[in-house]
């Protein structure tokens, strides 16, 4: 923080002593015959007026026959100006802004502690003010891998089709995909017809964890996609994976196949390429124009194959706020964010799955936490990265991305750490 001082001018070289004296001389003529308790009375009203005055004049920063551009100029500068001698009072603004030095020290210390070679970091609070920093030598608004949290976008896309009219949650797959399965030349699995739209979105549908059959994490993306071929879509890459099978079962199993699956219904009900479909019909309306899907990780999409800043992560996450509707309305956010009717995802909490977030509800029905997390590490050849993201309604929003990723068992403690942080940022006890 800069300081500029001036010299006072000479009409105001007068010490406060002698003010002092001054006034000491009108209050013993004012008083006349009044008692000593009321002479003490005002003579401290007085005192205390001419203090503050003498400090008045102390910290006045411009001289009172500067021109009036002088302290603009110092602030301009990132000077503090408080409290000049002519003209209106001027904010005390700091060159670099508390909150942003925080925020950095913040990274620093994340860096620093778990390891790490890159750090991300944005925050928004609820009126809109936004934070960010990044370790030295990366850019704030780089795009990053959001893994994992691909699967909101996906869910704002099933949303935006039920809330126009052209899909509902108890569709059933055998009814929407039977077209799209024949057009590869395979029939949909048995199993899997029976399924609603609802029980995907919920991951209540039945179908393989991220293990063993999984499309990515049981045969290596660079596996599966060279046994599918590069052009592939997403049916055959399900199929190559061999996780078209549902078993029927409808308790809570993350599964990256739910929202394969429901990229697949977003093009067979809005009749365009998932990626044309999400870049028209949300990323444009919402002004996000750095999201980005690789040729590569292009049979991830549904899932976990979206890339772009933390800044334009959050942008996509105000969709969620149902106090603010934009892109989806107060009754879609009601009836499919706030979805209660699976029940929670473990018996002892009170945490949904619902529009591809992970859902806390608050006290009231305005009142949630969404987050979700995610890793991305598909493809050896390169860098792996750990992103999370959480928005309190209401409340601040937050994102950050780390590469490589941490351990495990440090997740918990590297998201208490960033919350910690950002309460520091924003004076908050």
């Amino acid at each position: 923080m800069n300081v500029e001082r001036h010299r006072r001018p000479a009409g105001a070289r007068f010490t406060t002593r002698w003010v002092m004296r001054l006034r000491s001389h009108a209050i013993a003529r004012v008083m006349g015959q009044a008692g000593a308790c009321a002479r003490r009375v005002v003579l401290t009203i007085l005192l205390s007026s001419a203090t503050l005055t003498g400090s008045g004049l102390a910290l006045a920063q411009t001289p009172s026959n500067a021109p009036a551009s002088s302290a603009a100029a110092a602030n301009a500068n990132g000077a503090v100006v408080a409290l000049p001698s002519t003209g209106p009072v001027t904010a005390i603004r700091p060159a670099v802004p508390i909150g942003q030095s925080t925020l950095a020290q913040g990274v620093a210390q994340i860096k620093e502690r778990y390891n790490l070679s890159h750090v991300w970091l944005r925050t928004e609070s609820d009126n809109g003010v936004a934070l960010e920093a990044a370790t030295p030598g990366d850019d704030v608004q780089q795009l990053l891998p959001m893994a994992s949290l691909s699967k909101s976008i996906t869910a704002i896309g099933i949303a935006l089709l039920v809330q126009q009219g052209k899909l509902s949650l108890d569709a059933r797959l055998g009814d929407l995909l039977d077209a799209y399965a024949r057009q590869h030349g395979k029939p949909l699995d048995p199993t899997l017809r029976d399924l609603t739209v609802r029980r995907l979105l919920a991951h209540r549908a039945g179908l393989a964890t991220n293990g063993f059959n999984d499309p990515v994490n049981g045969l290596f993306s660079g596996l599966a996609i060279r046994r599918v071929g590069g052009s592939a879509d997403f049916f055959n890459y399900l199929d190559a994976g061999d996780a078209s099978h549902s078993t029927g079962k409808s308790d809570f199993v993350y599964s990256n196949v739910s929202y394969l699956l429901l990229g697949m219904v977003i093009e067979a009900v809005s009749g365009e390429d998932y990626k044309d479909f999400c870049e028209t019909s949300i990323f444009a309306p919402l002004g996000v124009s750095d999201a980005r899907l690789p040729d590569n990780w292009r049979l991830l999409a549904p899932f976990a194959g979206w890339q772009m800043s933390t800044g334009a992560l959050l942008k996509v996450w105000r969709v969620f706020d149902i106090r603010r509707p934009s892109l989806l309305t107060e009754k879609t956010l009601r009836t499919l964010l706030l979805d209660k009717q699976a029940g929670p995802v473990n018996s002892d909490r009170d945490v949904y799955y619902t529009l591809g977030v992970f859902m806390l509800a608050g006290a009231g029905d305005r009142s949630y936490r969404i987050s979700h997390d995610g890793i991305a590490d598909f493809f050896r050849t390169q860098s792996t990265y750990y992103t999370v993201a959480e928005k309190t309604v209401p409340g601040d929003s937050w994102a950050i991305v780390v590469s490589p990723i941490p351990s495990r068992g440090q997740f918990g403690a590297l998201q208490r750490d960033v919350r910690r942080i950002i309460r520091q940022a924003r004076l908050v006890p």
